[in-house]
């Protein structure tokens, strides 16, 4: 697969021809990731997030990195690996009969 093969697929998958100046800059880009070993699949998926966001050709390294070392696993809501699991003790629209928590918003520092 060359730069040519994937900046073609590129274009075939956009509603209207980018302009020329964008293409000959996003080949350099494409040619620039296949040199340095990456395979076509993750240079498709990033030409896809690209197409997807309009971002300029010089953040296509940026989304080929995004592909292949974003983590498998994540929280659904998007939070990332710092976000709970568990749910707290104290959801009040959950559980009303429980007593809020001392520390919330209820004296504190002065």
């Amino acid at each position: 697969m060359s730069a040519k093969d994937l900046l073609g697929e590129y274009i075939s998958a956009c509603n209207r021809r980018p302009p020329a100046r964008t293409l000959s800059h996003l080949g350099k880009e494409i040619r620039a990731l296949l040199d340095e070993g990456f395979g076509p699949e993750p240079i498709r998926a990033g030409l896809d997030k690209l197409r997807a966001k309009g971002l300029h050709p010089s953040v296509l390294h940026s989304l080929v990195n995004e592909v292949v070392n974003s983590p498998k696993t994540g929280c659904a809501s998007g939070g990332g690996p710092w976000a709970r699991t568990a749910s707290p003790a104290y959801i009040p629209y959950q559980n009303p009969t429980a007593p809020p928590p001392a520390t919330f918003g209820i004296g504190g520092r002065r």
